[in-house]
């Protein structure tokens, strides 16, 4: 047999192999009590076993990883007692337990001090009660769900969570996660009434934007960056459409485009009234589903582009 390397950050087990840091490999057909112990000693940040009878009690030498990022066990045989251990891990950010089918969620009340942000949920007994623990957790962004017991009232109840994004490809319509979304938004608006007149001038600046960002990157595509007039013309936009101070590392102080237009297939989904001044306006990349959100502020009589935030961890800042 070969022997265990002296250091590992990442360990994974499937199909019987089991390796350490993406390369050294050796062949070890079932995890024990004792090889988990031993693997726990590396203290990795990373750890994933699939298609392999982990139960609860084979995950306590894990018990208080203080460096683990990742962890993964999927189509084991866990249940719900399993948060009890993850729930001792102050790094832990990535939790992947698709395919134990004995995980209901009921135990994810004690997860509510982790920094967890993705849980992989599909193919587990995950039921209404066990996803409203979920979206509990605060630092919790994205939670799939498909091939679970969650149902679409279950879905529903949770909207008030705005940081939270379910993902279900199967288990619910398009048209029924965009519901959800929908409802999720107005959730989190603040209470002032839209001004509608306002929202579709803003729809209209942003369509006049997008149109001109799309002639340029198409421009640029041609001409290339060596062309005297790429910056000029770029400048001349944000001019006309943006009031956002110029920030290092994003347009217009540095040059970049997207061969297919960054925003050739973004479609308004949504407007939202902050003051009577500013607001926003969201839209979604079709086909993607990235969703976007724009500040939009009058300044001088007029609106412009003041900001504009794309929802990965929450909705983050991000460049025109």
């Amino acid at each position: 047999m070969t022997e265990f390397p002296k250091r590992a950050r990442t360990i994974r087990w499937e199909n019987g192999i089991l390796t350490f840091d993406g390369e050294k490999t050796m062949e070890l057909p079932e995890l024990t009590t004792e090889i988990m112990e031993k693997l726990a000693e590396y203290k990795p940040v990373g750890f994933y076993v699939k298609n392999n009878p982990v139960t609860d009690k084979l995950l306590m030498p894990f018990t208080g990883s203080k460096n683990m990022v990742n962890f993964g066990v999927e189509y084991g045989q866990l249940t719900d007692a399993c948060f009890s251990v993850f729930a001792t891990m102050p790094k832990l950010r990535y939790l992947l337990l698709d395919g134990n089918s004995q995980i209901t969620g009921s135990g994810l009340s004690v997860m509510g001090e982790c920094k967890i942000d993705l849980l992989t949920l599909n193919h587990t007994g995950l039921n209404d009660d066990g996803l409203m623990q979920a979206a509990s957790i605060p630092k919790l962004t994205h939670i799939q769900i498909d091939h679970t017991a969650v149902t679409y009232e279950g879905l529903i109840n949770i909207a008030e969570h705005t940081r939270i994004e379910p993902v279900s490809k199967e288990q619910f319509t398009q048209e029924q996660m965009e519901t959800f979304s929908n409802l999720q938004r107005e959730k989190a608006k603040k209470s002032v009434k839209l001004d509608q007149q306002a929202a579709e001038e803003c729809q209209k600046i942003l369509k006049d934007f997008f149109e001109a960002m799309t002639t340029w990157e198409k421009y640029v595509s041609e001409k290339g960056f060596e062309d005297k007039e790429v910056n000029s013309r770029l400048l001349n936009i944000w001019e006309q459409y943006v009031s956002e101070k110029p920030r290092l590392g994003y347009r217009p102080l540095a040059l970049s485009y997207s061969p297919t237009g960054t925003y050739s297939q973004e479609v308004f989904i949504d407007a939202e009234q902050l003051t009577k001044n500013k607001l926003y306006i969201y839209t979604k990349t079709e086909g993607i589903g990235f969703e976007h959100r724009f500040l939009m502020k009058r300044t001088e009589g007029s609106w412009k582009i003041d900001a504009v935030q794309e929802r990965l961890d929450g909705w983050q800042r991000s460049g025109l």
